[in-house]
């Protein structure tokens, strides 16, 4: 019952927001009584938390160990952002929903402070693997903020990139930041 209840209750808070989404609306989808879900979940807080950012920190988690280890960085972001347009419907309704509290156009303010230093965390290492291929932390802010640009246009605008364009353009970014990092470094 947790899990029916923990799927609609995604699907109403992606059509609806936090704000929107009753849970009599989640119990009613869920055939379910009140009762029940204050079983599972102490408030709707509680539940969005667990049903979006935890879920989000789960699903990601388990995206970044189906990518293969012995390629190159460049090739490890292709496939990074490649494997974001072959996630399931909920899968991409969980990733929508951490996007969109992170861009606080929803949820509420403790899950996203949570999401922000998981994402800090994330964001951090990224910068620290960028840095050391382009040499420059600035650069590497710069691909990691990319990069995250390009899924956030598959997951929140389901666009569908090629994967030439995913290609060209990550070779691209590490092209510039490399070229420019050592422009600067003979200067």
């Amino acid at each position: 019952m947790k899990e029916k209840i923990a799927y609609h209750a995604r699907r109403l808070f992606d059509i609806h927001g936090f704000h929107g989404t009753a849970l009599r609306d989640i119990c009613k989808l869920a055939g379910c009584k009140m009762p029940t879900i204050y079983y599972y979940y102490e408030n709707k807080e509680k539940l969005f938390d667990e049903v979006v950012r935890v879920a989000f920190e789960v699903l990601v988690a388990r995206l970044w160990t189906q990518l293969p280890k012995d390629i190159s960085h460049i090739e490890y972001n292709i496939q990074k952002v490649i494997q974001k347009k072959h996630l399931s419907e909920d899968e991409r309704i969980i990733y929508r929903l951490a996007i969109k509290t992170w861009l606080r156009c929803d949820g509420f303010d403790e899950c996203r402070k949570k999401l922000m230093e998981w994402e800090q965390r994330a964001y951090q290492k990224a910068w620290e693997e960028y840095a050391s291929i382009v040499g420059s932390v600035q650069w590497a802010k710069f691909i990691a903020r990319s990069i995250t640009e390009m899924i956030q246009r598959i997951i929140l605008l389901e666009e569908d990139i090629p994967d030439s364009e995913i290609i060209e353009e990550i070779n691209m970014i590490f092209d510039v930041a490399t070229h420019s990092n050592h422009r600067k470094r003979k200067d």
